[in-house]
């Protein structure tokens, strides 16, 4: 029952006998308590909160850590609970996000850190998670493709970790990616076919993609050169295959956006050896951060 009771002691001394009186004390029905809490409404967990608005989504409210909507032309990047750290920056990655036409969930392959050496010092400047379409890229990995090469939708989700002001972002973009644009250039116009033979069809559409590739160049100079790229900014870079193709370095046709991740602008390109000059810097033979290639691989060993 719940009815209260005194507690009394007898104490012994040398005076006698007293007895001591201590606090009530209640016995309670357990069953009364259990049966009380089953129709009592569940507690909801506070959850954070965020407002988002730019290029990458109008205004939403989402868990604080990772999040932005998105219109019909950009990306979007939808708040999980699951996360990827990376370990040097402790920058926290959602473990999969859904792309803005909801046709793809895009798997987190691992993340790494890209470092500057400024005199003898190396300096993290950001963290870079890897993202693909888990499917696409565990069939590809099967035929033999590499994450460069294969056929398969992927993203580079890069978090700076300091401030950069957007015109040292785009040298550092362009110092990368332009020497790559030229050997990929190169090594069009130089193949042969079965025979050995130069073509050169070839040759032109080298020089062709090479220019669209430079052009596109101009464009990121644009969207990046204004940028006022502060210490946990983000930029998205979103690469989804097309059609297959014998005009490009890549074998297909495809579509290459990229954009600051909040802010007012994005680009949509289609030159596919620009797309993969970017991959490259991170996943060809000699990555900026070796790290992040090795996480990558090791995430999408897991797929299969």
């Amino acid at each position: 029952d719940n009815n209260e009771h005194p507690l009394t002691s007898t104490l012994l001394g040398d005076k006698g006998a007293r007895t001591l009186v201590l606090r009530r004390t209640r016995t309670v029905n357990m069953h009364a308590v259990a049966a009380n809490a089953s129709v009592r409404p569940a507690c909801r967990a506070a959850r954070p909160r965020l407002s988002s608005r730019g290029a990458f989504g109008r205004a939403v409210r989402v868990p604080a850590h990772f999040a932005r909507s998105a219109s019909a032309r950009v990306l979007e990047t939808r708040a999980v609970f699951a996360a990827v750290v990376e370990p040097a920056t402790k920058v926290t990655f959602p473990d999969t996000y859904s792309t803005h036409d909801n046709t793809a969930v895009m798997k987190c392959l691992g993340a790494g850190v890209r470092q500057k050496k400024i005199a003898i010092i190396n300096v993290k400047v950001y963290a870079v998670a890897m993202y693909a379409d888990a499917v696409q890229c565990a069939s590809a990995l099967e035929g033999g493709s590499s994450l460069l090469d294969g056929k398969f939708h992927k993203a580079l989700l890069v978090q700076l970790v300091r401030n950069v002001d957007g015109k040292t972002f785009w040298e550092a973009l362009d110092e990368a990616l332009v020497p790559r644009i030229r050997e990929i250039a190169t090594n069009m116009a130089t193949a042969e076919d079965a025979q050995g033979n130069f073509m050169a069809t070839v040759a032109e559409a080298a020089e062709v993609a090479e220019e669209r590739a430079m052009a596109a160049m101009d464009e990121l100079r644009d969207l990046f050169g204004g940028a006022n790229l502060k210490k946990d900014s983000r930029v998205l870079i979103n690469w989804k295959p097309g059609n297959d193709s014998d005009k490009t370095v890549t074998g297909f046709e495809g579509k290459l956006e990229i954009g600051v991740v909040g802010a007012d602008a994005t680009v949509e390109l289609t030159s596919m050896e620009l797309a993969r000059a970017l991959f490259d810097v991170y996943l060809g033979d000699a990555p900026v951060s070796p790290d992040a290639k090795a996480a990558f691989e090791a995430g999408a060993a897991k797929l299969s």
